[in-house]
């Protein structure tokens, strides 16, 4: 008779290394979806950064190649099978957070994820055509300055993401400011306009929001706006700003 295989339950890991578990990209597409995944994205860089240990499990749960068996939120542990070797392995919330977490694909090509600094640099994830991408603290993920922000308008943590690339830099912020929507309209409007930008807008009902992208001749350069009321509270616009710059 065969007796199930206990988990392995591994402790104090420095670094944790999972070969064979195929599309680490997709990890790096959670982040870089197409259009405003706003509400997703959003929601989990802002759990990441309030528990930076759960941005490590996530990226388990995430990858195709691992199934996970159990994940107990009140123990703060994880149990996932390699399904490529059947290993087995429990691993704590804590032990992935002290570590980095490294995922290897089938061509060899190693993406890094590493979320022990969570609270002060931000979750990054660095692949192995040169790519960073930072999320979290609005200090870590800040837009370059050519990104034109409202006067006045505060940036929500844990909101935003930054990706750098030899060539280029992208990525998305989040905030609030007082004020209307037309207002907030005309001020970017104006500013890309100034900037050489080729601006168009829509908007939706009785300037309940408005969707703004703006492009250069290069087409190297574009930033992409959704301003709306904020119907929680009276008198606030919320300002997502997407970009793609050339890096210079």
């Amino acid at each position: 008779m065969s007796h199930p295989q206990n988990p392995q339950k591994k402790k104090g890991l420095s670094g944790l290394a999972i070969a064979g578990m195929g599309c680490g990209v997709l990890l790096l597409a959670a982040f870089l979806g197409g259009g405003f995944l706003v509400a997703k994205i959003s929601s989990k860089i802002k759990n990441f950064a309030e528990d930076p240990a759960k941005a490590a499990v996530w990226a388990l749960e995430m990858n195709p190649d691992i199934q996970v068996l159990k994940k107990d939120d009140a123990k703060r542990e994880i149990t996932f099978k390699n399904k490529s070797t059947g290993e087995t392995s429990t691993i704590s919330y804590e032990d992935l957070e002290k570590g980095k977490l490294t995922i290897k694909n089938d061509k060899g090509e190693e993406y890094g994820f590493d979320a022990s600094k969570a609270q002060t640099e931000g979750v990054i994830i660095k692949g192995p055509d040169g790519k960073t991408i930072t999320a979290g603290p609005v200090a870590a993920s800040a837009p370059p300055a050519e990104v034109p922000q409202y006067p006045g308008l505060i940036l929500q943590e844990g909101g935003g993401y930054r990706v750098d690339q030899p060539e280029s830099v992208g990525g998305m912020t989040i905030g609030s400011v007082n004020g209307d929507v037309p207002q907030v309209k005309e001020h970017y409007e104006g500013v890309l306009k100034t900037m050489g930008y080729e601006v168009t807008s829509i908007v939706n009902g009785d300037h309940e929001s408005v969707s703004m992208n703006g492009t250069k001749s290069d087409g190297k350069s574009t930033i992409t706006l959704m301003i709306s009321r904020d119907n929680e509270t009276p008198g606030k616009v919320l300002i997502t700003t997407q970009y793609q710059l050339p890096k210079k």
